[in-house]
């Protein structure tokens, strides 16, 4: 990698706050969130810094940010800046230097000595109250020669310069918009891909004569006809009646332009074959090729500029020196395309942006193009509630050296909604995530609607999903299994919710506050898997842990649980003649005892109790569970029995674990300017 844009920092612009956000930006950088949380904004500020034409470039009023709670009309100046800070990774090894050295050596910044210089280029641009609806708008490009986190004072003309218009143009940004419109995008209009593809060829000295000696052909051929004739002879006629201007006295048809200039302008691409033997233009292919064949154009825009730069013999292209960076700035790449393209495209930005003199930003809704992406390339964006501006975050994951980051770092690939989840449920698997939607359509529409994604973590490394979550400031519910008598259960599992909330940075004095007024010891804690079962002292802390929005499947699993709260719902789903072998209790009590053994030994596992401490009841329903849920699979089986639970049963019997969880839910989305729920929604 040669130059790059390392950081972006926003200050006011748009939806960007008076609290300056700094961006980090990688070779390719994804950027997600929902509507209106600041994806386009930060696209558009390099485009401002960086676009290829003055449009582009252009401060308006809207690109302001107004703080929440002040009216617009009430504002009577302001001011924005967008900065970015350009690193050069290549003096940092032992390879030739990027032309970007030479551009900016002299504009750059050496912190002390063996750091890598970088250069800051800030745009800032003032808006005040004026005669027009606009205002009136100043705005300023400037090299600044201070190192970023000095507290010296800036001066123009000192260590604050303009940026010449030549050294501007060195990075330039493509910005392909959500909506395309190939036919502005792809023409030969200045500023294009096209026109800077096209601008790199030698073409001949005397090219613009031979194209008018055979152009003049062709005019010729059309003036042989009478009807053309005829229609020039009308035509210059009536155009006489209007005016005596004797610098336009003739009015001319011209079939073709005689000059270079004019007929680049109107090129085209064509598509062969067709199955009409006539050639698809651009306006002719769907919107999904239209995207695709943008992107494509992008990449030998750069395989072209360094064929040109590389030129010194054969004399094909202009002695040109490509820009020191394209920047591609593509919005929502899944727009258009089938799902079994995204990952093509991906493919193509990633060459794309592995090139020495290119650099990728995207944005995205769609986990199909988010799941493919490195989560230390993603950009979370979100509107704060109290300011309404954006807040962005990077994605934490572990340490690389820790066994969790190749853990985490997959399971955020396999589930990348949760990054556009107003509220995460996690759970222990499959089953939670069958389970749980349906107890959602208890709360009606609202619920689906409010942005609630459930994702299965296994029950590993439960603290470190916690983190990630409590970084993007997405409120998050956890729903795990109690394991009573299975090994590391009961006690084993309480103590692990709270070593992973006290890693997670709750309060320990909160957390192990006893109902005496003391505190848990850290001996004690290190001891509770060993403690006795004690339901009332086990549920006094289950209680506790509620509060942290951490719940219990009890007693054993989500499975068990349901199970146990509609057997014959669930005894239904066997298919006829089937479920389990299980002797009379009456007439073979033995073997029905032997029966009951074997099913508490296969549910509990060889390490774990002998279940002592489940009811006859629980016991004998183990025989149920083992055909169930270990020796089938339970989705199928969960997605059976909730077929034959109607709403209010589902509803007036929902066991208390889950119960407490759909209230959990309610109460942390309630106050969500975002979430449909509101007051009356959860009466259970």
């Amino acid at each position: 990698m040669v130059m790059e844009i390392s950081k972006i920092k926003l200050k006011n612009f748009r939806c960007f706050g008076p609290t300056e956000t700094v961006i980090r930006l990688n070779a390719l950088t994804a950027f997600i969130g929902t509507n209106s949380s600041g994806k386009t904004a930060v696209l558009q500020s390099l485009l401002k810094l960086f676009g290829t034409n003055t449009k582009d470039r252009e401060i308006v009023k809207s690109d302001f940010h107004i703080p929440k709670g002040v009216s617009p009309e009430a504002v009577n100046n302001n001011s924005l800046s967008i900065e970015v800070i350009l690193e050069f990774p290549e003096l940092q090894e032992d390879t030739d230097t990027s032309i970007a050295v030479p551009v900016f050596f002299n504009r750059m910044i050496v912190k002390k000595p063996g750091v890598t210089p970088y250069v800051r280029i800030r745009l800032e641009s003032t808006w005040a109250i004026g005669s027009t609806p606009e205002g009136d708008i100043e705005t300023n490009l400037w090299y600044i020669f201070i190192p970023e986190d000095s507290n010296e004072e800036e001066k123009e003309g000192v260590n604050k310069i303009k940026v010449p218009s030549q050294e501007r143009s060195s990075i330039q940004v493509i910005y392909v918009p959500a909506v395309r419109e190939p036919s502005v995008q792809l023409k030969n209009a200045a500023g294009t891909i096209l026109w800077r593809i096209m601008r790199m060829i030698k073409w001949p000295e005397d090219i613009d004569s031979k194209l008018k000696d055979k152009v003049d052909e062709v005019d010729l051929l059309f003036d042989d006809q009478p009807a053309v004739k005829y229609i020039k002879k009308v035509i210059n006629k009536e155009w006489k009646n209007y005016h005596r201007d004797i610098r336009y006295t003739e009015a001319n048809i011209k079939f073709n332009s005689a000059e270079l200039e004019d007929i680049l302008k109107k090129m085209e691409i064509e598509f062969l074959p067709s199955v009409t033997n006539k050639g698809y233009k651009i306006d002719s292919l769907g919107d999904g090729l239209r995207s695709l064949f943008y992107l494509s154009l992008v990449n030998s825009l750069l395989e072209i500029e360094k064929k040109a730069s590389e030129d010194t013999d054969r004399h094909e292209f202009n002695n040109i020196t490509p820009t020191a960076l394209t920047v591609l700035a593509v919005e929502e790449p899944e727009n258009h395309v089938s799902p079994h393209l995204l990952g093509r495209i991906i493919n193509n930005l990633n060459s794309i942006a592995e090139k020495a003199n290119a650099q990728i930003l995207i944005t995205s809704h769609t986990p199909a193009i988010i799941k493919r992406i490195d989560p230390e390339s993603i950009r979370h964006l979100r509107i704060s509630k109290e300011q309404f501006s954006t807040v962005l975050k990077e994605i934490k994951l572990p340490e690389k050296n820790d066994e969790a980051y190749k853990y985490i770092k997959e399971a955020v690939r396999a589930y990348p909604e949760l990054y556009f989840a107003r509220l995460v449920i996690l759970g222990e698997g499959d089953s939670e995530e069958i389970i749980i939607p349906k107890l959602l359509e208890l709360l009606g529409p609202k619920a689906d609607n409010s942005g609630i994604s459930i994702v299965p973590l296994g029950g590993r490394h439960v603290n470190h999903f916690w983190k990630l979550l409590s970084s993007l400031e997405i409120p998050y519910i956890t729903l795990l299994d109690l394991d009573t008598e299975r090994e590391g259960g009961a006690w084993g599992r309480i103590k692990y919710a709270i070593k992973q909330l006290l890693k997670n940075g709750h309060n320990k004095n909160e957390l192990l506050l006893l109902r005496d007024n003391t505190i848990l010891d850290d001996d004690s804690l290190e001891k509770m898997h060993t403690w006795e079962l004690d339901s009332e002292r086990l549920n006094s802390w289950i209680v506790c842990l509620n509060k942290y929005n951490v719940f219990f499947s009890s007693p054993l699993d989500i499975d068990f649980m349901m199970l146990e709260t509609f057997p014959d719902e669930y005894k239904q789903t066997a298919p006829k003649n089937g479920g389990p072998r299980i002797p009379d209790k009456s007439t073979n009590p033995g073997e029905f005892n032997e029966k009951v053994e074997s099913a508490v030994r296969a549910t509990l596992k060889d390490s774990g109790g002998d279940g002592k401490s489940y009811s006859e009841i629980q016991r004998e329903l183990m025989i149920w569970y083992n055909y169930l849920f270990l020796q089938r699979q339970k989705p199928s089986t969960h997605i059976m029995a909730l077929s034959n639970i109607d709403n209010k049963k589902l509803k007036d019997n929902m066991p208390e674990p889950l119960k407490k969880l759909v209230v959990a839910i309610y109460s942390n989305l309630k106050d969500d300017p975002f979430s449909e729920l509101g007051v009356g929604d959860v009466n259970l």
